[in-house]
């Protein structure tokens, strides 16, 4: 888009800026006089006599202003200004003015049908021409006006977008390093796991993790940070390194690092919180512990039954500093499987507004007992997929499901 020179748009705007002019006439004493006249007025007139050489001096130059006469040998002032409309650019300014000895209501019609903005009648007037440079000048300053106004609106609107690239990059490799903090299959590890991760937004306030500890020991963990977006997923990938870091190997441990993570955003003094399922899982031992902190129950599938775990719950995090986590005995058998899952999982409503909940969580499950641990996975997350059609899911939807290997041991 052409720029704006500011100065010239001020010059113009005070009065100051003479208007550019192309007049074609086969007068040449008319031509001489409307030319004199113009130039009086504060305008730069350039004067031809042929209005193929008009048409040519149009395609070169930039005119404030055109005056053509309505009748001339070889074509009249109606064909040119037709011609002149047709090949001038829409976002280009032309202020087109016609002089002419005819009055009447017709041919003024077809003058402005043809695209003529003004009229000078002959023989010509001082007043009337002054009246037809104040129009133009006025149009021309107000074209100008708009033209810099588009200007600075593109600029304004490349730069939003430009903006926008960046911002989407980074919530793109903000989604992608939330991602790799997933857990993955080991085929060597007596532990099967298949998760699902469908984030709400561009990023998500969920994070699954299922780590192993020295002792052989497996902590998992499925934290669910209120809100959406980027505030909610920064304090889900914090929870997720905290837990990382801290690595507790026994229950004793595990409540104090559960203690300590809630102590820390207890501290921030802001009202996000996490609700938090975590546990140690040996499994040869085939047992394990659980700390529950606002989050639902996990689920138990056993022999193709799906039932939540009977223990105790505690406040989320970031509630209560004082707030203690006591962990919570189970034990897993082999071909059992251990399901944690987010609020997402059955809130998730179809188009009628109702919800999946919990018995129908467990239905889910259990149809897909017999399948590979992955399959039924899957199973699930193509169920909340299609209860929500097109339209994209109203909160995080997490689940994580563990099953031991029948016969093996760590």
């Amino acid at each position: 888009m052409e720029q704006v020179d500011g100065s010239a748009f001020a010059e113009l705007e005070r009065g100051g800026r003479s208007l550019s002019i192309l007049a074609v006439d086969d007068d040449d004493l008319f031509l001489d006089y409307l030319t004199w006249e113009l130039e009086t007025l504060n305008a730069s007139v350039t004067a031809v006599t042929d209005p193929d050489r008009a048409l040519t001096l149009l395609a070169e130059g930039a005119f404030d202003m055109f005056v053509t006469d309505w009748q001339m040998p070889g074509t009249d002032g109606i064909a040119l200004v037709e011609q002149v409309r047709a090949r001038h650019g829409r976002d280009a300014f032309l202020h087109v003015v016609m002089t002419t000895a005819r009055g009447d209501s017709s041919t003024v019609r077809a003058a402005l049908e043809a695209g003529v903005d003004d009229f000078l009648f002959k023989p010509l007037d001082r007043l009337q021409l002054e009246l037809a440079m104040a129009s133009a000048r006025r149009n021309v300053l107000l074209h100008r006006r708009l033209h810099r106004r588009n200007h600075h609106l593109a600029v304004a609107h490349a730069r939003t977008r430009e903006a926008y690239r960046r911002l989407e990059a980074d919530l793109d490799a903000a989604a992608g390093l939330h991602r790799r903090l997933l857990p993955e299959p080991d085929p060597a590890d007596p532990v099967r796991l298949a998760c699902a991760y469908r984030p709400a937004q561009h990023v998500s306030g969920d994070t699954i993790g299922l780590i192993p500890m020295r002792n052989g020991a497996r902590l998992f963990f499925l934290a669910d940070v209120q809100g959406h977006g980027v505030p909610a997923a920064l304090s889900s990938f914090h929870i997720h390194h905290r837990l990382a870091q801290l690595a507790p190997e026994t229950p004793p441990a595990l409540s104090a690092a559960i203690a300590d993570l809630n102590r820390e955003l207890t501290g921030e003094r802001s009202e996000s919180y996490a609700t938090l399922v975590c546990g140690l899982l040996w499994p040869d031992r085939r047992e394990g512990c659980i700390i529950r902190a606002g989050h639902p129950a996990p689920l138990l599938m056993s022999d193709a039954q799906v039932r939540p775990l009977d223990m105790p719950g505690a406040f989320p995090l970031g509630w209560f500093e004082d707030a203690i986590f006591e962990p919570a005995p189970f034990w897993l058998a082999p071909g059992d499987r251990l399901i944690l899952y987010s609020d997402g999982v059955t809130e998730c409503s179809d188009g009628n507004g109702v919800q999946l909940d919990l018995p129908g969580l467990c239905d889910l499950l259990a149809r897909a007992a017999a399948a590979p641990i992955d399959a039924m996975v899957r199973h699930v997350e193509e169920a909340l997929r299609a209860r929500r059609g097109l339209v994209g899911f109203e909160d995080d939807v997490s689940l994580l499901a563990l099953e031991l290997k029948e016969g093996e041991r760590a």
